[in-house]
């Protein structure tokens, strides 16, 4: 029998809209700035700003590989924008809560542990 802890856990695409990347990034930049304190997580913020920096494909959407702490970190970035925005922000509100519509589940972030 194979031991499944072995095995590295498969990488998770995430496609976003042009119009989605800045507030992602926004999103990762504030994470950054509130974990000041916790060198990993900003390493892993910064690893997805990153990637965000890539050029999108020819539809006009950009592929951002994560492996599980980084989707697990644009999720708590995303949670964490969202949650500081202003009625007024509705259009910014709107493409996080499309990012967040993209990623997997909270029950699931909540289970990805940042070692």
């Amino acid at each position: 029998m194979e031991n499944s802890a072995a095995q590295p856990e498969p990488p998770y695409h995430l496609l976003l809209a042009l119009d989605e990347v800045p507030v992602a990034a926004s999103a990762l930049r504030l994470l950054v700035s509130d974990e000041a304190h916790e060198p990993q997580i900003r390493g892993l913020a910064r690893e997805v700003l990153s990637a965000l920096e890539q050029i999108p494909d020819a539809r006009g959407v950009l592929t951002v590989t994560l492996a599980p702490q980084q989707m697990k970190i644009t999720h708590s970035a995303a949670r964490l924008l969202l949650n500081d925005l202003q009625r007024e922000q509705a259009g910014e509100r709107e493409i996080l809560h499309a990012i967040l519509a993209k990623l997997p589940d909270e029950h699931t972030m909540r289970a990805i542990a940042i070692d």
